[in-house]
């Protein structure tokens, strides 16, 4: 059986002064009443004694007393032996009850009112963030796409480096943080990215933020302010177009194949773009990689239209049948051009909420101040614990652990959709990530997801990633679902599809 809460115990409420003229009974009566009525005191809370209620406001006690006394006669409150006084669970006249008041009169008036007849909110009414609470399934259900698998994280390791960072000697980690990042954290993030991306960068020209999200929105907002152009890839991820749409920039989508983004298509569209957002190491959704010739172009265009390249470089490195590829970043004559973005949120897990960007050195400035504006700095104790964890090598272990552990499943993916979707799933080769788009064999996309949701599977439609349409696909992850469970849930998508 659920366990009733207790009612809260009401400490102190700031009652305001009372006003010329009105006793000290009368205005402590009024108060309290108003109070009720309004809420801040809810049905069954405890309220101080007389004793120490009149001590908080220099009272007499016998004031307290006497409006206790009056608000008990009329109902308001209600006083039992061994349980103090407390505010009745029903008030005497209904209309009077804290409910009505929130449903009724409150109602009436917030329905009047509506929103400022601003840009920014008349273009966040026709978005659904990707990641609100309508877009977020219930528990982790196949073949849901972007996630890896918590429960193989190393999270007994990771508590006992959190708590060497909270010993008493080190409570400054509490205080106020440097804005670009902890020290000790930047140093470990290029360490890594010299070894895994083959980026040669300093400590100083990395900022620590809280997700890929924000360091993209400090660049269309400092890069491309008002109307400029900015390349976006078509299909690409669903979160970089949103913020591009709320940003007020003109979003010019760039198709995408096998090889990655369309520079050539890119340059007809618009040349003179102030930025391109790509996914060169394993393209979201495609999986595919940027071609050598491609980069070249990209690289090329950016100098010479003196523009930007956002790299977003989110899970390149779980990559199943050769090393991972070296990031954009790390090819020559990119320093001044390219800001690389990477994520902990894929690698570790979702609520770490840490991220960074390789940044130009004439923006690193500017950046950081836009960050300590907007959000101060990122959570100094989780990059305390992570810089740890990376200069002692488990954040490397853990990443080549995973690298096999999906790999195994990757593989386990593809026999069950070979074995149980002919005919109905073109499922490609799957070198890398944690997800893969598949092509449906049916005609109606909309009606095969809802099929399949109805069997208890969860995968992303095609067409969410895609302004202009490229038949029915869906992404489908297989990263946090271990070999038997894939096999019963594709025995689950069968079902469903064939109905």
């Amino acid at each position: 059986m659920p366990v009733d809460k207790a009612p809260p115990q009401v400490l102190f409420l700031p009652l305001g002064t009372p006003e010329e003229g009105t006793s000290l009974q009368g205005w402590l009566y009024e108060s309290l009443r108003g109070a009720i009525l309004g809420g801040r005191l809810p049905a069954g809370s405890k309220l101080p004694s007389t004793r120490a209620m009149a001590e908080h406001y220099n009272l007499a006690r016998g004031t307290v007393q006497a409006a206790y006394q009056q608000l008990l006669s009329e109902g308001y409150l209600q006083a039992r032996t061994g349980s103090g006084t407390r505010v009745s669970e029903v008030l005497p006249d209904p209309t009077l009850n804290a409910g009505y008041v929130r449903r009724k009169v409150v109602a009436e008036v917030e329905g009047k009112r509506t929103a400022p007849d601003t840009p920014w909110l008349k273009r966040l009414t026709q978005i659904e963030p990707i990641f609100s609470r309508r877009t977020l399934p219930n528990g982790l259900r196949p073949f849901f796409p972007h996630r890896g698998d918590i429960s193989a994280f190393p999270i007994d390791l990771w508590r006992k480096l959190h708590t060497q960072q909270l010993r008493s000697s080190r409570l400054t980690m509490l205080l106020d943080a440097d804005p670009a990042g902890l020290p000790e954290l930047r140093e470990a993030i290029a360490g890594y990215l010299a070894i895994a991306r083959g980026v040669q960068v300093s400590p100083e020209r990395i900022l620590v933020l809280g997700s890929v999200q924000q360091g993209l929105d400090i660049c269309l907002r400092l890069l491309a302010p008002g109307d400029f152009e900015v390349w976006m890839e078509d299909p690409g991820y669903p979160g970089a177009r949103q913020l591009m749409d709320i940003s007020g920039v003109r979003r010019v989508d760039v198709p995408v194949d096998g090889s990655g983004l369309k520079v050539d298509e890119g340059i007809r569209l618009a040349p003179g773009a102030r930025l391109a957002y790509v996914t060169p190491s394993r393209q979201a959704p495609l999986g595919g990689e940027l071609s050598p010739a491609r980069r070249l172009a990209l690289l090329k265009w950016a100098a010479e239209q003196g523009s930007y390249i956002f790299e977003d470089d989110y899970d390149s490195e779980y990559r199943f049948i050769a090393k991972p590829i070296p990031a954009l970043r790390s090819m020559p004559g990119t320093e001044h051009s390219v800001i690389m973005a990477g994520t902990f949120s894929k690698l570790l897990f979702p609520s770490i909420r840490l991220a960074y960007l390789v940044m130009p050195p004439h923006l690193i400035e500017s950046f950081t101040r836009a960050s300590a504006l907007m959000s101060r700095h990122a959570n100094s104790l989780a990059q305390a614990v992570l810089a740890d964890f990376i200069h002692e090598g488990h954040f490397d272990r853990h990443v080549r652990r995973m690298r096999k552990i999906y790999a195994a499943r990757a593989a386990a993916f593809a026999e069950a959709a070979h074995t149980h979707w002919r005919g109905l799933i073109d499922v490609p080769e799957i070198r890398a990530g944690m997800d893969i788009a598949c092509r449906l064999q049916v005609e109606n996309e909309q009606q095969a997801f809802d099929r399949l949701r109805a069997e208890g599977i969860d995968a992303m439609p095609l067409s969410r990633y895609c302004i202009n349409p490229r038949g029915p696909g869906l992404v489908m992850g297989f990263a946090p679902y271990e070999e038997r469970a894939i096999e019963e849930a594709a025995k689950a998508v069968a079902q469903a599809l064939r109905g």
